[in-house]
C-alpha cells in the first residue's frame, strides 16, 4: 500500500481504530514497539543496548573459519536509521567501528571493502554529531577512534 493510500485509509478511521491499530502494531511488531518507546519516553539507553549486542553478534568472528559477518550489523544499522533517532544512531555507528578496529586489532585483519565500510560508518556518526551539536560529548570516543585506525593505515577524519 502506497503511503497517499494509508493516509487516506487513516483519515477514514475514527481515533479509537487508531487507537486499536497502533496498539496491535506495539505488540506485534517490534520495531514499531521501540520507536513508539523511544517516541513516547525520550529515553534510547535500553536500545542502544540491545542493538549493540546485535552488532557485536554479527562483527566477532565466528566458528573455525573466522567467519565474519559485519554486513548484518551494517543491515541493523540501516534499519535502524529509518527511525530517523540521530543520537541512537551516531551510538551504534561508533560502536561498529570500534569493535571493527578490534577485529583489524586482534586478527590483523584487512579487507579493502571492510575498511572502506568502517570509514563510511565513522563518517556517518560524525556527520550526525554535528548535526546535534554534541561535538563535546563525543570528542574523546571519536579521537581515540581516530587515532586507533590511523595505527592500521585508516584515516578516520574528524
Amino acid at each position: 500500500m502506497a503511503l497517499r493510500d494509508l493516509k487516506k485509509e487513516l483519515n477514514q478511521m475514527d481515533k479509537t481504530e487508531i487507537i486499536k491499530l497502533v496498539l496491535e502494531m506495539y505488540k506485534k511488531v517490534p520495531d514499531a514497539k521501540n520507536y513508539l518507546n523511544i517516541l513516547t519516553t525520550g529515553d534510547i539507553e535500553q536500545l542502544i543496548k540491545k542493538y549493540k549486542k546485535e552488532i557485536e553478534k554479527y562483527i566477532y568472528p565466528k566458528g573455525r573459519n573466522m567467519d565474519l559477518r559485519e554486513i548484518e550489523a551494517r543491515k541493523i544499522i540501516r534499519t535502524v536509521r529509518k527511525m530517523n533517532i540521530t543520537a541512537l544512531n551516531i551510538e551504534l555507528e561508533l560502536h561498529y567501528v570500534s569493535c571493527c578496529l578490534e577485529i583489524i586489532e586482534d586478527f590483523g585483519y584487512y579487507d579493502r571493502t571492510y575498511y572502506n565500510a568502517l570509514a563510511k560508518m565513522f563518517d556517518n556518526a560524525v556527520s550526525g554529531i554535528f548535526e546535534l551539536g554534541m561535538e563535546e560529548k563525543y570528542n574523546d570516543q571519536v579521537l581515540f577512534l581516530s587515532s586507533k585506525a590511523s595505527e592500521y593505515g585508516l584515516e578516520l577524519n574528524y
